[in-house]
């Protein structure tokens, strides 16, 4: 059932718990639900996507993103394998580009909103070193696809 019928008064289940909807913990789900519809509309790598429903999970409902390590590995590895260095700002001039672009700078606002939380609840380091690293990720396919 999509209606529960629940949430009328300003209230939400979130953590295991009933919360305001505009609590932190719900505003930073929520943003990172964007990242996700916005990198959808890009069509990023599918283990990214999945990345972000286990980042969900463990800052939502305290269940661990268990290879978040390894991922991070992953992206570093990737943003090395470009090679890429850049000495002025650019401007993206591809449709691809904006978009990746658009997509990183959702991705910026959600790592605000990570530290935010984490002053609040505490959110495992790696979290926001994902977050940091996949902002750079976004980056470097912008710049590739300029």
């Amino acid at each position: 059932m999509i209606t529960t019928k629940t949430g009328d008064k300003g209230k939400t289940t979130c953590g295991n718990q009933r919360v305001d909807k505009d609590d932190l913990l719900v505003e930073t789900v929520g943003e990172i639900d964007e990242l996700e519809s916005v990198l959808e509309l890009v069509n990023i790598d599918e283990k990214i996507l999945g990345d972000l429903r286990l980042v969900m999970g463990e800052i939502g409902n305290n269940s661990e993103f268990k290879n978040l390590e390894l991922r991070i590995k992953q992206l570093e590895d990737e943003i090395e394998n470009e090679k890429i260095s850049l000495e002025k700002f650019l401007n993206f001039k591809t449709q691809k580009a904006r978009e990746l672009n658009w997509a990183r700078t959702v991705c910026r606002r959600v790592e605000r909103r990570i530290v935010s939380l984490n002053k609040e609840r505490k959110i495992r380091n790696g979290i926001l070193i994902y977050f940091n690293r996949l902002s750079d990720y976004l980056f470097i396919k912008a710049v590739r696809n300029n």
